[in-house]
């Protein structure tokens, strides 16, 4: 009995040296894939990266219609259409997402951050 157990110590010993050996090669990829993902986040591609990018400047902290995010989109090189525009932000940042709300001021629909 003595003897199984100092032969099963002995295999734990060489296993817990083999998952020492495949964490440490772990490690960096773990790191590369943190910083891949922090790099992501903070990509402004495409119309919904153009109005996330207006948002991380704080463009949209008050309530502005769609022409004036256009216009803006355009300042920062984002050249899309009226309806396009429209479209993102009714659908994907109003509904589906939640990051915006819409107020209506003198009849015009106005978008503005959720809080």
């Amino acid at each position: 009995m003595a003897e199984k157990i100092a032969e099963l110590e002995k295999k734990l010993e060489i296993y817990e040296k083999r998952i020492g050996k495949l964490e440490k090669l772990l490690q960096p990829k773990k790191a590369e894939l943190q910083e891949t993902k922090s790099k992501n986040e903070n990509d402004f591609k495409g119309l919904i990266g153009g109005i996330r990018f207006l948002i991380s400047k704080g463009f949209l902290n008050s309530p502005k219609n769609v022409n004036q995010i256009q216009e803006d989109l355009k300042k920062e090189g984002y050249h899309y259409s009226y309806d396009s525009v429209d479209k993102i932000l009714r659908v994907d940042l109003l509904q589906k997402q939640k990051i915006l709300t819409r107020v209506k001021e003198e009849n015009v629909w106005k978008y503005v951050i959720r809080k």
